[in-house]
């Protein structure tokens, strides 16, 4: 007699599993972080025209120095 033998725990979750919503809140969590790199996109660009503009309006402003002022500027805004 073979007395060679393992016995395996299992735990089930009581929550059957559902890829679907599994997917669905994947999909959400995405475009959640997709619609924040959207808006950090614009404020730079928005900070960066405005910087270019203040560069024009006077040649002696640095446009590294104007571009951070105006991007803190557009940071305030979306508070």
């Amino acid at each position: 007699m073979n007395k060679n033998f393992v016995i395996h725990d299992v735990i089930m979750s009581e929550e059957p599993i559902n890829r679907k919503d599994d997917v669905e809140q994947d999909v959400r969590d995405t475009a959640d972080h997709v619609e924040e790199g959207f808006d950090e996109t614009g404020d730079k660009i928005k900070a960066g025209a405005k910087a270019i503009g203040n560069k024009i309006n006077d040649p002696n402003t640095d446009v590294g120095t104007e571009y951070k002022a105006e991007k803190i500027k557009e940071e305030v805004e979306d508070i």
